[in-house]
């Protein structure tokens, strides 16, 4: 069995902006936060901002055959 693990995120709002480390910080927090529950059994979810604004998901699935 070989298992995928997608990732999006979309760095375009306030939460991404606002100082010269808030998009590190902030993409540190989101990857963190995906990778907690990715370990603690989900296999899918919305990633949300320190704003509570919705900024993308993550998927762990089964990879198709090719």
């Amino acid at each position: 069995m070989s298992l995928k693990f997608t990732l999006e995120i979309d760095c375009g709002n306030a939460a991404f902006n606002d100082g010269p480390n808030s998009l590190r910080m902030e993409l540190y927090d989101i990857l963190y936060d995906a990778a907690t529950r990715a370990g603690d059994g989900q296999t899918a979810g919305i990633l949300k901002d320190i704003n509570g604004n919705t900024v993308g998901s993550f998927k762990l699935a089964e990879e198709e055959p090719k």
